[in-house]
């Protein structure tokens, strides 16, 4: 804020003549209404005040409701006034009995401060730049008061530590002032934008109180005191928008997440904003350490041209709402239309964003000052600074006359005319005609100054034609030029994309995105136009696009990324899944341009996900963090992998092994996270302990969307089962719990010893006794996919030799091949196949071979070297060792690999549930080739016979269903 000298000078001066054209006495009756001392003490101003109460029913209002304070302006000068108020703010903090006592003090407060600034305003008393000082320290003041008080009472009942410093009541809260609060320019009847945060390392709370329940609370208690309307009105209208990510965020979040999002996902008008932020209330201190680690987002080092485009669309946004975009006093909004306040704000702007991270000169808050910072450095010429300098204080003069009529947070100058007359008058113009001159003079200036600046509009084109997406009906040239691209329905075709260029749908909302967009489109067609299904790439494309949170950022990387566009238009259009994932989640577009991304699988050196998992959990502060940057890298790989599933750089095997190698190196990562957290809970681990991947993991045989089959066993001292019961619990939350990121993966532990019945760690003393002597037969054929994925010490060696010998026990071969046809009956009357796409569930299908491999790998084990965990290699090895004959193990393996190789593809293009009339024809092509075939149908048919004749071999080896 600005310090101004202020004259020793009464609100109210005596002599004061009315108001310019106006006679005294419209208002008689509310002079006649107050007390006599107030009459007497005002009669020096009567006429003065007659004709500012006739035109501003507001301050009429609070005269009669505040006769005293009235009285006492003809006395005492407006800073004498002002500094009461707010002392009996300090006291309300600080001794209000109840909350009820507090908001009426509040309300008083502001009610007198009201009166004193109007007054001294149009008295002539105080300048424009006084008044918004005035009402910045009153609403500083009011925050502080109202944090003070709740923060007291709430220590009354336990829930607070006794407040010890009245200017930071509860340590490592942070009520941070922006916009005009900010800067010190609040406006008369404005809203005050806070954002507020709290530093967790300073957080003072009883025990008992969780920082994430209580903080909201509070907050919402202290906004609750300033904004809500009793019978004394209101103190201040709260906006609380600014914070991060205001649609899913609590109203106070840490600091540290606060800064995450501004390091992540922080948008130019965002650093725009944090210009003008300051300490308003709370832990000054914290707040200062904030404020300092905010500084590189605010201000970049490199000359950041790409804000001026950013800044340059909010303000297109804002002139084109509605009748604001037009230049004529009545009606004009004068903060947002064109020549208005924003405009002066934006000008200013724009030069500090570009420059402020080399000079620290124009790192200044508030908007005149800005402007002089500016001209002092050369960035903007003297004569246009001072020009918009006093147009600006001409404009908050205005604004604030508008806002004294009837205390509302507007800035419109109204539509009736008697209205309109009423405002000249309060800014001193003798006549309406020439107050709308005045003010129609200063925004064309504004408005001329801010156009030189910014200039619009480039052309679009089309390889195939000219495209042009504005207006309210195509062009009979964009028509031929869609036709030509092969597009069935030009018009609807073009009728969608002017509305996403209009921003009809969230992604395009603002107006960088619409910018950004309208740059892409004609190469947007162009990509759709080459898949040779036009109509089906711009529906799925449609799909994605309009369901994306926010377009800036996608749009911005298409834009300079050219090739990028070509692969997601091709990903779209096959794969529907992943373009939900890529609405959902659409940072995933800069995964694409990471270099690894498109490296075949195959060429991958050994653990390279493991690296980079690692590298990226490095970074991590706490143990939430971890969680969340493996939900991230997952998702990015598991996309990595779908997409080179769907270009064919990828075979069934590779992406199996693919998945199975993210999952490994995964669950290592998230296990010796929730090991670190488990120990900081309860002790160091009492022993050791391993992870045993089964199933589809076992095998390295994963999906893009398989659970994971687990077990953990241990071997410790008597408190080891209490340990790891909490480790195994932490495990599974830290693969499956949803975060702000999403959730790893779905985790089984049906498969370990006693199932659901049994605990989810179990001991390796168990786990020796368990499977030779009680398992059934279908788990020990789970056992023959086992593999340790995380633990490498005595105990893991232990499990392996525990396992093979529980394997290699001698069985006799009848009894396992009927244990065996029992369960596959079972499996087929409780989950039949959902279509004849469900290829694991069909006679025929991936649970037939599977059961062929598992069922002999039993049957032969204590003689033969069989035992493999993948299916593939199992088949094999019974090849190799006789049992099965060289026609079936090239039968079983060459359908395996098809089989796999569809459902990899279906998975990660459609997910579960296939249904090929929804797939498109590139899909379904791209289906069919992996069977040698041109047609789906084609495929099918393939499959049937294959199918039938793997059931053959499995009614051969086990027996018929």
């Amino acid at each position: 804020m600005t310090d101004v000298e202020t004259p020793s000078r009464p609100a109210l001066p005596a002599g004061l003549p009315p108001l310019p054209g106006r006679k005294p006495g419209a208002a008689a009756h509310v002079i006649a209404s107050l007390p006599d001392r107030a009459r007497a003490a005002i009669a020096p101003v009567s006429d003065f005040l007659d004709t500012v109460f006739a035109a501003a029913p507001y301050l009429a209002r609070l005269a009669q409701r505040r006769p005293d304070t009235l009285a006492a302006c003809v006395r005492e000068t407006p800073d004498r006034l002002l500094a009461l108020a707010i002392d009996n703010l300090r006291i309300a903090g600080a001794a209000a009995p109840d909350i009820a006592a507090l908001d009426a003090a509040l309300r008083e407060a502001k009610s007198d401060a009201h009166l004193v600034t109007a007054l001294a305003d149009l008295a002539g008393v105080w300048d424009v730049r006084q008044v918004t000082a005035a009402m910045t320290r009153l609403a500083d003041a009011a925050l502080k008061a109202a944090l003070h008080a709740h923060v007291r009472l709430l220590a009354e009942q336990g829930r607070a530590h006794a407040v010890s410093d009245p200017d930071n009541p509860l340590p490592g809260v942070i009520l941070l002032a922006l916009g005009k609060m900010g800067t010190g320019d609040l406006n008369y009847s404005s809203d005050i934008d806070l954002v507020a945060v709290y530093d967790a390392e300073a957080l003072t709370l009883p025990g008992t109180e969780e920082p994430r329940k209580r903080l909201p609370r509070l907050i919402q208690s202290v906004v609750k005191s300033l904004q809500d309307v009793t019978s004394d009105g209101y103190a201040f209208r709260v906006d609380l928008r600014l914070r991060p990510d205001p649609g899913a965020t609590p109203v106070i979040i840490s600091t540290d997440a606060a800064l995450n999002y501004y390091e992540s996902l922080g948008q130019t008008w965002e650093r725009a904003a944090w210009i003008k932020a300051r300490a308003s209330a709370g832990d000054t201190a914290a707040a200062a350490r904030f404020l300092a680690h905010m500084q590189p987002f605010i201000w970049r080092r490199s000359l950041d041209y790409a804000a001026i485009d950013d800044i340059r669309g909010l303000a297109r946004q804002i002139q084109t709402v509605g009748r604001r975009a037009e230049i004529r006093p009545a009606g004009h909004d004068l903060k947002l239309g064109r020549g208005g306040i924003r405009e002066i704000e934006f000008y200013a702007q724009i030069p500090q964003l570009v420059f402020g991270g080399r000079d620290e000169r124009v790192r200044v808050p508030a908007t005149l000052d800005a402007l002089a910072a500016l001209r002092e450095t050369g960035a903007v010429e003297a004569d246009v600074v001072a020009s918009l300098s006093a147009d600006y204080c001409d404009l908050r003069s205005w604004e604030h006359r508008v806002q004294m009529r009837q205390d509302e947070p507007s800035q419109t100058v109204p539509v009736d005319d008697d209205d309109r007359a009423d405002l000249a008058a309060l800014a001193g113009f003798d006549s309406r005609a020439a107050f709308e001159a005045a003010v129609e003079a200063c925004l064309q200036r504004v408005h001329g100054h801010f156009s030189d600046q910014f200039e619009d509009d480039e052309a679009l084109a089309s390889e195939a034609g000219s495209l042009i997406l504005t207006g309210v009906e195509p062009t009979p040239d964009t028509i031929t030029t869609l036709e030509t691209l092969g597009f069935s329905q030009p018009a609807s075709v073009w009728a969608t994309l002017n509305g996403w260029a209009g921003g009809r749908v969230r992604a395009v909302r603002s107006n960088r995105a619409r910018t950004l967009f309208a740059r892409i489109a004609p190469q947007l067609v162009d990509r759709m136009a080459a898949t040779g299904e036009p109509d089906a790439a711009m529906t799925r494309f449609a799909a994605f696009f309009e369901n994306l949170p926010m377009g800036v950022q996608p749009l911005s990387l298409l834009s300079n990324e050219p090739g990028l566009a070509a692969d997601l238009i091709g990903i779209l259009t096959l794969a529907p899944r992943l373009a939900a994932d890529l609405a959902r989640r659409p940072a995933l577009l800069d995964a694409m341009l990471d270099e690894r991304f498109s490296v075949p699988l195959d060429r991958d050196p050994p653990d390279s996900f493991k690296s980079v998992l690692s590298e990226a959990l490095g970074r991590a502060g706490d143990y939430e963090a971890a969680l969340n940057i493996a939900r991230r890298r997952v998702r990015e790989e598991r996309f990595r992998i779908g997409t080179q599933i769907l270009k064919r750089t990828a075979s069934a095997q590779t992406a199996g092994a693919a998945f199975s190698a993210m999952a490994d190196a995964t669950l290592s990562a998230m296990a010796r996270a929730a090991q670190d957290e488990t120990e900081r809970r309860y002790g160091p681990m009492p022993g050791e302990g391993v992870i045993l991947g089964m199933g589809k993991l076992g095998g390295r045989e994963l999906a893009a969307d398989s659970d994971l089959d687990i077990m953990i066993i241990y071997q410790g001292d008597e408190t080891a089962a209490s340990w790891f019961g909490r480790f195994a619990t932490r495990l599974i939350s830290a693969l499956s719990a949803p975060t702000e990121e999403g959730e790893l993966y779905t985790v089984d532990m049906q498969l370990r010893p006693s199932g659901k019945a049994g605990p989810v760690a179990v001991s390796l003393a168990r786990f020796d006794s368990y499977y030779p002597h009680e398992a059934w037969t279908w788990e020990m054929m789970a056992l023959t996919r086992a593999r340790i994925i995380a633990g490498d010490g005595p105990l893991a060696r232990a499990v392996e030799a525990s396992f093979e010998r529980a394997l290699r026990r001698p069985r006799e071969a009848k009894g396992v091949r009927e244990d065996a046809l029992s369960m596959r009956r079972r499996l087929a009357e409780a989950k039949p196949p959902k279509s004849d796409w469900d290829l694991k569930a069909r006679p025929g299908g991936l649970q037939d071979i599977e059961f062929i491999a598992q069922t002999l790998q039993l049957i032969h084990a204590d003689r033969k070297d069989v035992l493999r965990a993948s299916t593939m290699q199992a088949l094999m090895a019974l090849g190799e060792a006789g049992i099965l004959p060289a026609d079936e193990v090239k039968l079983l393996t060459e359908t395996l690999q098809l089989e796999l190789g569809v459902l990899q593809l279906i998975r990660c293009a459609h997910g579960s549930g296939f249904d090929p009339d929804q797939a498109s024809s590139g899909f379904a092509e791209r289906l069919a080739e992996l069977g040698g075939c041109r047609k789906i149908e084609a495929l099918m048919a393939a499959l049937d016979r294959r199918m039938v004749a793997v059931h053959k071999v499995f009614e051969r080896r086990i027996g018929k269903m």
